[in-house]
């Protein structure tokens, strides 16, 4: 997996691994900014919190994303409103640019360093279909009061048949501002700990959780900022999140370049967003997206590429990397309590690629909700909302799981093991079907691919060299190493016995 831009071109912090029992008022596991923001609150709130991050802070889904901090989710308030009603949108909105001005405020407060810029951000439409599309976006827009204009062309060089542009949002370098939060968590008595993958959570009156080398933290409210909540408590967040993979380029572009942030309305997505940073003329385009185990053995960097040659003219390009995201059937993340059994564990998922501001939004409404019992956001977001599961497309998630499930079982494979260098596919030994990767001329790296979250059995894919579940989107490299959860186990190697499947789901 290559580095992104964020991750590159900031100094980093270093925390090392759990090494002993902790016992605290709030464990957070996970270090992105939805962990940070939520440790930044409550350590400000005078409350002792514990961190935990599987592998380093805030390198994972937030320091591979476009950078944006804006209330422009494509087209998101309409969607909203037809599944629920204006005043759900309006929550949504309000929601998000609270998030925006608790990011500047933030930053301007402690002069943090990282690129945060008022701009604007626009959607556009390529197609007539896409145009009706987005008019009606605009029209909810503007009763939700939004600062935003309907424009005829955009100003740069792509053709369209229309875009909305939302005003004074904002853009920041996600990575630095993560690394400057954690130092005002540990100013302010939080603790963090890298490199501490939890395989374990027990709930109750006073939860506990346990890193892989055995180490317990004990705490009365746990937060679970992971990305993909691996603790289930029974809230069946697999079957209500469907994951997706998307890639990103950034490479040179002239002087001069109109900056601002760029996304279409129509399939194949393409977001756009310009970077002048230090005599750097950056173009990031961001696309591509597919459901995980979906991979088509396509090579995605290079469609990207060729997509800005084409429009922009760009030869050199100088970083590459993907960020896997989770899909709600309402289009509105779960942010809250993980259900009524486990009122002192909270959940934040399902951001839709929005991650900078929803995810700050959910540092905002859990610590609201640890403190003092309420969130004005509460009901708007609460996992456990009802439309949430009862709709079709909950039906078609299951659905498509359960075939994804099955798919893999009845796959064969080849029957010989003939690979290329840098190569991998499903094979077949002795009846059964295991996932190999030829690395240089010599080593070859035979695994079981059935995936140790809920047995689903994985797919190659070409563009990262990983194994990835099209069911719940955990994510292991050739090695049968863990990349992402919600999985907590490495895969086996061949002749080492079967995976064990750890559901983690009471």
């Amino acid at each position: 997996m290559g580095e992104s831009y964020w991750i590159d071109s900031s100094e980093g912090r270093t925390y090392g691994p759990l090494s002993g029992s902790e016992d605290c008022q709030c464990g957070i596991i996970g270090g992105g900014i939805v962990g940070l923001t939520t440790a930044y609150l409550l350590t400000k709130k005078g409350k002792t919190v514990v961190l935990v991050d599987a592998n380093k802070v805030a390198q994972g889904c937030t320091g591979r994303n476009t950078g944006k901090v804006t209330t422009q989710h494509n087209i998101i308030y309409s969607k909203i409103k037809k599944k629920y009603d204006l005043e759900r949108a309006r929550s949504y909105y309000e929601g998000n640019k609270e998030a925006i001005e608790f990011i500047e405020k933030i930053v301007k407060e402690n002069n943090i360093e990282c690129e945060f810029e008022r701009e604007t951000s626009y959607v556009f439409a390529e197609t007539d279909e896409g145009l009706k599309e987005l008019k009606e976006e605009y029209e909810v827009c503007k009763e939700l009061g939004i600062d935003c204009d309907f424009v005829d062309e955009l100003p740069i060089p792509i053709e369209s048949k229309g875009a909305v542009a939302f005003n004074n949002v904002a853009s920041i370098n996600p990575k630095m501002y993560c690394d400057i939060l954690g130092d005002l968590v540990v100013k302010q008595g939080g603790k963090i700990y890298e490199n501490s993958p939890v395989t374990q959570v027990e709930s109750g009156e006073k939860c506990s959780f346990q890193t892989r080398e055995g180490k317990w933290v004990q705490c009365e409210q746990l937060v679970l900022a992971s990305h993909f909540p691996f603790y289930d408590g029974e809230g069946f967040f697999f079957s209500r999140l469907a994951p997706n993979k998307t890639y990103a380029v950034a490479g040179d572009v002239p002087e001069g370049f109109v900056e601002g942030m760029y996304v279409n309305v129509e399939d194949p997505s393409r977001s756009l967003h310009y970077m002048n940073k230090e005599n750097e003329h950056l173009l990031l385009i961001v696309g591509n997206t597919h459901k995980m185990g979906d991979d088509k053995n396509i090579n995605h960097y290079e469609v990207l590429k060729e997509y800005g040659r084409e429009k922009f003219g760009i030869k050199n390009y100088r970083y590459e990397w993907s960020a896997e995201d989770y899909f709600t059937p309402d289009y509105i993340p779960y942010i809250g309590h993980l259900n009524s059994k486990n009122e002192n564990i909270y959940v934040a998922t399902g951001f839709r690629k929005w991650g900078n501001t929803n995810g700050t939004l959910a540092g905002i409404i859990i610590s609201d909700l640890i403190v003092s019992g309420e969130s004005k956001y509460k009901d708007t977001f609460n996992p456990s909302r009802g439309k949430a599961f009862l709709s079709k497309d909950f039906v078609k998630f299951n659905m498509e799981v359960a075939y994804n499930y099955v798919k893999g079982k009845l796959k064969i494979g080849d029957m010989e093991i003939h690979l290329e260098e840098g190569e991998g596919k499903i094979i077949n030994l002795n009846g059964r079907r295991y996932g190999a990767y030829k690395e240089g001329k010599h080593n070859v790296y035979i695994v079981d691919i059935t995936c140790t979250h809920l047995g689903c059995e994985l797919t190659w894919n070409n563009t990262d060299k990983t194994w990835d579940c099209p069911c719940h989107g955990s994510r292991f490299n050739y090695k049968g190493e863990v990349l992402e959860g919600p999985a907590t186990e490495a895969l086996k190697p061949y002749k080492c016995g079967e995976n064990k499947i750890n559901p983690k789901i009471k």
